[in-house]
């Protein structure tokens, strides 16, 4: 999911000004359960994407992004913003052990944990609201991206910090500053041309994101 408002505490104002989250998550996301629905507390949130821009992965580009991370059945899956969950639901199609979708916006928290339900995949896949920022990632060997550059920077610490060596990360259309990617795969759409991009954590990237302040 592509928005310019992209996790609950976290800012990144249209002037560029970031407001960076700690390195170690303290995960308060709502795990999506029963009706699936999140209830009052979720009411003033509501229409996030909607006031600020939503663009889907499109179903043409999915399948690129799910062989360019090479998911196997070792794999977590990890997708921040998430909309209805195409990417998660994908990959657990494709063999992946686990996934998980989170998203600021309820009303798309709520379709995706609909979609994973008529998927009956509820036992594989968990659907989060809140922070995206907030989620743990130690346990994550994939983490797909289609969020903005901005919120990429912000991500790339984290990602560094917190995924283990082998861990990749297959970002829609937005790179990571100075970190180079592996490969850069174009998918041509009738709408326009996507560009995906894949990393993978080194111990390289290991020893760079512990000798940063």
């Amino acid at each position: 999911m592509r928005s310019l408002v992209i996790a609950g505490s976290l800012v990144v104002s249209l002037h560029g000004l970031l407001v960076v989250p700690p390195a170690v998550a303290q995960d308060k996301t709502i795990r999506l359960e029963g009706d699936g629905r999140l209830g009052p507390v979720a009411d003033e949130h509501r229409g996030t994407s909607s006031a600020y821009g939503y663009e889907g992965t499109p179903p043409s580009v999915v399948p690129a992004m799910i062989e360019l991370a090479g998911v196997t059945s070792d794999d977590v899956v990890y997708e921040p913003g998430c909309g209805d969950a195409r990417l998660v639901i994908a990959a657990i199609k494709a063999g992946a052990r686990k996934g998980l979708g989170v998203d600021i916006d309820p009303d798309l928290a709520e379709r995706a944990y609909a979609d994973v339900k008529a998927a009956g995949l509820s036992d594989k896949v968990e659907v989060r609201w809140g922070n995206a920022l907030d989620v743990d990632m130690s346990d994550t060997t994939v983490v797909f991206l289609f969020m903005g550059e901005a919120f990429n920077l912000v991500m790339r610490p984290l990602l560094w910090q917190q995924l283990k060596v082998g861990a990749r990360v297959v970002s829609n259309d937005f790179s990571m500053g100075d970190w180079k990617p592996d490969r850069t795969v174009r998918v041509e759409t009738p709408v326009r041309t996507y560009t995906l991009y894949l990393w993978t954590i080194t111990q390289e990237v290991k020893t760079r994101a512990a000798a940063q302040p």
